[in-house]
């Protein structure tokens, strides 16, 4: 049952002057959907776990004018009596989704609903609320210019030409960027307003409707930049923020990105430095490492061809990229084990041996021992049978949740259709399935009941149209709309342009707000003054890239925001082997907030929360009480534990 709520929204909005003026928006529509992704099994849909959409203007200045769908998650608190301000939880990308992941991320910040409600939501633009992905566009685009007289083709050829350069000798994929911010456009979105500052009205929004004045704020990653331009714009909406693994309004990115491995590099060496065990073990290890680099620049170490099967990729040598892609797994790993091994490494590889860096790359070198056994009759094996039989239950769970997920109308009509196009003649399925999975984005179509039923008669021959079309006229509007969901977390979930993150959600953002006050020439100035150069290079290919992207994305960059001053309490947790939002820029945070608290934690990488129990605590610690910043003791258990030479 679908529950529908009329919420009159008022919104601040920044008149040309920087003064602050009040905008009044038209009633916005919140509307109770079905979830469109299995929630956790531990959760009751409806009532534990609620979701929706609610709708706002694309363009605040023109509340009239379109509106966009922002999915969200209300998670209720699992407390009698709740704290009136609940935590909203921001997400990265720009263009990443926390909807697609529910089950995931409402386990992440249940520690939170001890005391208040939770609210997940997609940002504008993401995968479930509006998603301008670039993955459909570039799928239509690639069976249109097999057709001979495409008029893309001609504007595909001139985009080439134009971008073609040592980074992309075709200037193809250049090319294909370009396309999709014209088949965005085309679908009637105006790109200019997939912005910060309409983010932040979008969260004000949000709580309104949600019938929530004070609320805290949770962000991570480009959720750090939206929650400090929050604090900004509307900051009598906000209680405390909690800042994980920062991007500060006063950091110029593409200049400083360069400098991410580097830093977390330095940081692993001078923990080791810390460890009276592992600087006797391995002195100097500093200057070994850029030693190490330089000489694996002029004659990158071979690796001798491995008689056992990896699930990994293992480089032919290791070069100072292997070396680089090295130190980038720590960000992504989660039972921190990988640091350990990373002084023995650098050791070995002065000495040509390559062993332990395979091991750790391959992952072989992690095999677990066998668990013991805990005799019958003591304690412990009670609360491991409880726990085996907690985990089984929770495995039902999830299966039934997914059985009945598949059980969806939706989700059976797609498999209908994918299934019918299996029965086409081969030379036909790629451009059928390039028609379906774009459908709704190449001729400004909008994504409705329609659309799905003209799409079958331009897929399919006529005497597979009728089984095809029947289902679509009796689907129930919120099925309609979980058709397109489907869809299109298909293709994005399989997309090497999209890697779950909306790109012209992405772009869009990126190019207003993050190149804003960045210059390439510095950037590659920056990587030249490194100690470890090598370490750089990448990152300043990659915003070469951004910076070209931007040259012909349809959006302005906005004015440099600098430093934000401002009186809330906030938390900046930060990892030391964060290599995207390194602890460099995380310590800038504070720069201006004169109730802010730096907590750097020892261990983890991108998103400290996702990392440690501690973390999580100290967190929730401070939404309590902000006025009374965590000291995270708990820190100290953290530490890496370094692998020392083999005797």
């Amino acid at each position: 049952m679908l529950n529908y709520a009329l919420v009159p929204i008022v919104v601040l909005a920044q008149a040309a002057s920087g003064q602050t003026q009040q905008l009044t928006v038209k009633p916005i529509r919140n509307t109770q959907i079905p979830c469109p992704t299995p929630i956790n099994p531990d959760e009751i849909e409806g009532k534990t776990t609620i979701c929706g959409v609610v709708t706002v203007p694309e363009n605040y200045s023109k509340p009239n004018g379109r509106q966009i769908e922002l999915t969200y998650a209300l998670l209720r608190s699992k407390s009698l009596t709740p704290q009136p301000d609940p935590l909203i939880v921001l997400h990265g990308g720009p263009g990443g989704s926390d909807i697609s992941a529910l089950s995931f991320f409402t386990q992440a910040h249940n520690h939170q609903r001890q005391t208040r409600d939770v609210i997940l939501f997609d940002q504008r633009g993401s995968q479930y609320s509006g998603d301008l992905a670039c993955s459909q566009t570039l799928n239509i685009i690639a069976q249109v210019l097999t057709v001979p007289g495409s008029p893309w083709k001609k504007k595909f050829e001139t985009f080439a030409t134009k971008f073609k350069n040592e980074l992309d000798p075709t200037g193809e994929s250049l090319a294909q960027f370009a396309l999709c911010s014209n088949v965005l456009e085309l679908h009637g979105n105006d790109l200019t307003q997939y912005n910060t500052s309409n983010n932040a009205k979008d969260v004000v929004s949000l709580a309104s409707a949600l019938g929530y004045d004070q609320v805290n704020l949770y962000g991570i990653s480009y959720g750090t930049y939206l929650a400090m331009r929050v604090m900004r714009d509307h900051p009598q909406r906000v209680h405390s923020v909690i800042l994980d693994s920062t991007i500060p309004p006063n950091i110029k990115k593409y200049e400083a990105n360069p400098l991410d491995l580097e830093v977390v590099t330095l940081n692993l060496i001078e923990d080791c430095q810390k460890d009276a065990a592992c600087d006797r073990a391995y002195p100097n290890l500093k200057a070994r490492t850029i030693a190490l680099l330089k000489s694996l620049d002029k004659k990158p170490i071979p690796i001798p061809k491995q008689n056992f099967k990896s699930d990994k990729p293992i480089p032919e040598s290791v070069t100072p990229d292997a070396f680089a892609d090295l130190i980038t797994s720590l960000n992504t790993d989660a039972d921190n084990r990988i640091r350990n091994y990373v002084p023995l490494i650098i050791s070995e590889l002065e000495q040509g041996v390559t062993t332990t860096y395979v091991g750790v790359v391959s992952g072989s070198i992690f095999k677990t021992p066998a668990t013991k056994l805990i005799p019958i009759g003591e304690p412990q094996n009670l609360i491991a049978k409880s726990d085996k039989l907690r985990a089984e239950a929770r495995k039902l769970l999830t299966q039934r949740i997914q059985l009945a997920e598949s059980q969806r109308p939706s989700r059976k009509w797609v498999k209908q259709v994918l299934d019918a196009i299996e029965t086409l003649p081969e030379a036909d399925r790629t451009i059928a399935r390039g028609n379906f999975y774009g459908v709704g984005f190449l001729k400004g179509q909008p994504r409705d009941r329609n659309t799905l039923i003209a799409s079958i008669a331009e897929i399919f021959p006529k005497q597979m149209r009728e089984p095809l079309t029947q289902p679509l006229r009796t689907l129930p509007d919120a099925e309609i709309r979980h058709t397109y969901e489907i869809i299109s977390g298909i293709l994005t979930s399989t997309s090497s342009v999209d890697h779950g993150i909306a790109q012209g959600s992405f772009r869009s953002m990126d190019c207003q707000d993050m190149i804003a006050g960045n210059d390439p020439a510095r950037s590659a100035a920056v990587s030249k003054a490194m100690e470890m150069p090598e370490l750089g290079r990448a990152r300043v290919d990659a915003g070469r890239a951004a910076y070209a992207i931007c040259q012909f994305w349809s959006v302005k960059p906005a004015a440099f925001a600098g430093v934000l001053k401002s009186n809330i309490p906030t938390l900046v947790l930060q990892s030391r082997y964060d290599s995207q939002t390194p602890t460099l820029i995380g310590k800038e945070a504070t720069a201006g907030l004169a109730n802010g608290t730096y907590l750097e934690f020892p261990n983890g990488g991108h998103g400290a929360l996702l990392f440690s129990q501690c973390a999580r605590d100290a967190g929730a610690a401070f939404v309590n009480n902000p006025a009374r910043p965590p000291k995270a003791e708990c820190r100290a258990e953290l530490k890496p534990k370094f692998v020392l030479p083999r005797q």
